[in-house]
């Protein structure tokens, strides 16, 4: 019997990028390293940050291997200054976007789950997104919770 090696949680996060980086039409590509608003200027807006730098938990079924789950919450910015901009309206379209692309397809669609691309169990957005639209200020964001279970 052949058992493959767990799924690392560096090449999960990194298939969730590639999903990220395809969601939207960034100004730069998704980053894993977050940024305040203040180092983002408008023109790099809208774009995605990977933060891992929430809770992990283990919950362990039959036999000595855990399921293992990691959160990430990616952070979108936008810049919504101009009056002819509605942010509420990109933010919903990004957030549409991100429902999309995180539902299950092609074999993912049988397992009623969304491996990425076989790197993990199961990802997933999980929990409730934070949205400012960016009406009083400008600055737009958007905060997706995407918990990665993986094997």
């Amino acid at each position: 019997m052949i058992v493959s090696a767990p799924a690392t949680r560096n090449g999960a996060v990194e298939a969730l990028k590639t999903v990220v980086a395809g969601i939207w039409v960034w100004k730069v590509p998704p980053s894993r390293r977050l940024k305040l608003f203040a180092d983002v200027p408008a023109r790099d807006r809208p774009c995605a940050f990977l933060h891992e730098g929430g809770d992990e938990t283990y919950t362990w079924q039959s036999g000595a291997i855990p399921r293992r789950k990691i959160e990430v919450k990616v952070f979108v910015y936008i810049d919504a200054k101009n009056p002819s901009v509605i942010g509420a309206a990109q933010i919903n379209d990004i957030m549409d976007a991100f429902d999309n692309k995180l539902s299950p397809r092609g074999a993912d669609a049988m397992l009623g789950r969304n491996t990425l691309a076989g790197t993990q169990y199961m990802a997933r957005i999980a929990g409730r997104p934070i949205k400012v639209p960016g009406d009083l200020d400008g600055d737009g964001l958007l905060i997706v919770p995407v918990e990665i279970e993986l094997p």
